[in-house]
């Protein structure tokens, strides 16, 4: 009996710090539409326009999780495109996803030649997201990159026709924004959790004459006002559905003080404290299952077990009112 239970808490030790496949998603959305080049479009003042381009960077990424620990992502700068929208962050010591913190824009200390990580771009794989890209993401050794690059043609006159070509990059080691957001993770599987995120363009390019302003490339001005648009109004959003899952994969994920387990296979689930006690056991004879727990605020081991009190998974998750 007592080699049994140095096994069993040997398992649950381990699954405990079990390792999670983290992606995360970033949909480009215009209103309830999906950004795709040369496709009309709509402003928030309803100006018809297009876009050819529209790139920007995402850049030290913070993942919080399991009561508000932070785990940091390496590697540090992603390039998100129309074509590439989603990325494998890694493998990391998470259970459950509380929030995520970002800043769009390429950090100082790689932007330009005072940054302290700074090197020259040819110096990178071509496959590198501060590598050369097209359209262009550089402006040079001195001023660096631009954080965000968008273009097309809008409507000048109302005549619901694009006839004016625009573009805007913007630059400058000022504008850089960090973007914080509470998130829930979609359980993908017992190993994987995907942060499905969406970028409003319309709301990026709040208040910008997209009509007349033709070619307009710098870091003062609309290049700041564009970018400030990322701290004043809702750019990067998550969408309600992004808990979804539409795998038939076992999903075990709590919200608040419920729990939701569906093609798990358990027999029991049960709760321990920080301190290693049993808080909580409780019968699964049916599955799915959504229990309302009755727990103190605190931090908590749930273990799911079989009907031979074998471990099939387990989390640490943060319990709130």
């Amino acid at each position: 009996m007592k080699i049994y239970l140095i096994i069993l808490l040997s398992g649950f030790t381990h699954l405990i710090q079990a390792q999670t496949e983290v992606f995360l998603h970033l949909q480009p959305k215009c209103g309830n539409q999906e950004v795709q080049l040369q496709t009309n479009l709509y402003t928030l003042n309803g100006t018809l326009f297009n876009v050819e381009h529209f790139n920007y960077y995402v850049s030290d990424i913070v993942l919080f999780h399991d009561g508000g620990n932070p785990t940091a992502i390496t590697p540090s700068v992603f390039l998100l495109t129309p074509t590439q929208q989603g990325f494998y962050l890694g493998n990391y010591p998470i259970q459950h996803l509380d929030s995520i913190q970002f800043m769009v824009g390429v950090p100082a200390r790689l932007n330009t030649q005072q940054g302290s990580e700074a090197q020259d771009i040819s110096s990178y794989p071509l496959n590198h997201p501060l590598s050369f890209q097209s359209p262009s993401m550089y402006w040079g050794w001195q001023f660096g990159y631009m954080h965000m690059v968008v273009g097309g043609n809008a409507d000048s006159n109302n005549d619901q026709q694009v006839d004016a070509y625009f573009e805007l990059h913007n630059l400058g080691n000022h504008n850089q924004r960090v973007v914080n957001l509470p998130i829930v993770a979609t359980q993908t599987s017992l190993n994987q959790q995907d942060i499905y995120l969406e970028c409003h363009l319309d709301q990026w390019l709040r208040n910008m004459p997209l009509g007349t302003v033709g070619v307009l490339h710098g870091e003062t001005g609309l290049n700041d006002s564009v970018m400030a648009n990322i701290n004043q109004y809702p750019v990067f959003t998550q969408p309600q559905t992004a808990q979804a899952s539409t795998l038939k994969d076992p999903k075990f994920y709590f919200f608040n003080q419920t729990v939701f387990i569906q093609n798990t296979g358990a027999e029991w689930l049960i709760a321990y404290d920080i301190a290693g006690r049993k808080m909580l056991e409780v019968s699964l004879s049916h599955e799915p299952i959504q229990e309302t727990l009755s727990l103190e605020n605190g931090i908590y081991s749930f273990v799911l077990l079989d009907a031979q009190y074998g471990i099939l998974g387990s989390k640490k998750c943060l319990i709130t009112p």
